[in-house]
């Protein structure tokens, strides 16, 4: 799929809020990597037009957008007479500055998205999700705003429908709430293309103003969990130095006729993962020695599918920490008179246990005792 083209034809919405809440037909399994994620950039300023070819939705430098036009900013307030919600940060987590598309929608109802995601995989479930908002406040229009009323289309290239999701009316809150919305559907055999069509069915007039963000499109599947072989956990801290072997395993749930595996690994705090060669039961055997962080997950698809990236799914990820041996340091305060303090200082660890003379014993940092 071309993601510049999907960035230019979302240019209608923004989405905003503090709080989020989850609804609709999304995935319950696993979820793989996004094959589409439309988060709208950021930047220190209000973004400029968004080519928009399937909308007739016109482009303002207003922060508050009249019927039938949108606007593109990282924060929003005060529109018309502060009826609108106080929008101070987008949905996208750890994004600064990052963009929202504000919309005041048309007033005739209709597609304001369509689109085509290419170079799917046949035979495979996907999850289609979007978070919006109602940007009108509820006391606004004398508490009868009209509420933004959507349905999530999966077509195929010839029109028909794979899967659909009405949102019905989306309720304003006096707080910005974001809400994910979507639906999961199964590409057909030897069918790689699909077309996104988001529907506004509430008429236009006071009220029906709404926004958009984080719009994803990720593979779903059988629910996958990883973990330690026999202890059933998640994180293992380990000390340089200690030959250790970790075995990993990881559990499947149905849905694949002939699941494959292949386990990966990230160094990089999971930004990025990296196929392990050879690793491709639902076993692994980790005996690296150098310290750092290492994250593994298994992923899995349909037989020759776990081959191409975007028709795998993942499962949870298993944290391997190989920890520096501490540089400690102890001193005390000898030598003391009799009756007297001793003061005993150790610095380098995270923990510490003394011992010592007349079965002395502390585990506290910095321990004082009578001589």
């Amino acid at each position: 799929m071309d993601l510049v083209k999907f960035f230019k034809t979302t240019a209608i919405f923004i989405f905003f809020g503090c709080q989020m809440d989850v609804t609709g037909q999304v995935c319950s399994g696993s979820l793989g990597d996004p094959v589409v994620n439309v988060n709208f950039g950021s930047g220190s300023n209000s973004a400029g037009q968004l080519e928009a070819a399937t909308t007739s939705y016109s482009f303002t430098t207003s922060p508050c957008p009249n019927d039938g036009s949108y606007t593109v900013v990282s924060s929003s307030s005060g529109c018309f007479g502060s009826s609108w919600q106080t929008v101070t940060e987008d949905h996208t987590p750890n994004d600064v500055n990052g963009y929202m598309m504000l919309v005041n929608a048309s007033f005739t109802p209709g597609d304001f998205y369509l689109d085509t995601v290419e170079n799917l995989c046949a035979n495979t479930t996907y999850e289609f999700a979007a978070w919006v908002v109602n940007v009108l406040l509820p006391s606004a229009c004398n508490g009868n705003g009209i509420q933004p009323s959507l349905i999530f289309n999966i077509e195929t290239i010839t029109g028909t429908v794979l899967g659909t999701y009405s949102t019905g009316a989306v309720s304003s809150s006096t707080t910005p709430v974001w809400r994910q919305f979507g639906l999961f559907f199964t590409t057909p055999l030897n069918t790689n293309s699909v077309v996104i069509r988001l529907t506004n069915t509430a008429p236009g007039g006071c009220g029906n103003d709404l926004a958009l963000d984080d719009i994803t499109f990720r593979p779903c599947g059988p629910a996958i969990t990883a973990s330690v072989i026999t202890v059933d956990q998640t994180e293992v801290d380990i000390c340089n130095g200690v030959v250790t072997t970790v075995p990993l395993m990881a559990d499947i749930g149905t849905g694949y006729v002939s699941p494959a595996f292949q386990w990966q690994v990230s160094t990089d705090e999971g930004l990025t993962w990296a196929d392990i060669v050879g690793a491709t039961s639902m076993t692994y055997q980790f005996n690296k020695t150098a310290p750092g962080i290492y994250k593994y997950r298994l992923s899995a698809a349909e037989g020759t599918n776990v081959a191409i990236s975007s028709c795998r799914v993942a499962s949870n990820i298993v944290n391997i920490t190989i920890h520096d041996l501490p540089e400690v340091t102890a001193i005390s305060n000898s030598p003391v008179c009799e009756n007297g303090f001793v003061n005993l200082i150790a610095t380098g660890g995270a923990k510490y246990v003394w011992s010592g003379p007349g079965g002395f014993s502390s585990a506290v940092e910095a321990p004082s005792f009578i001589a």
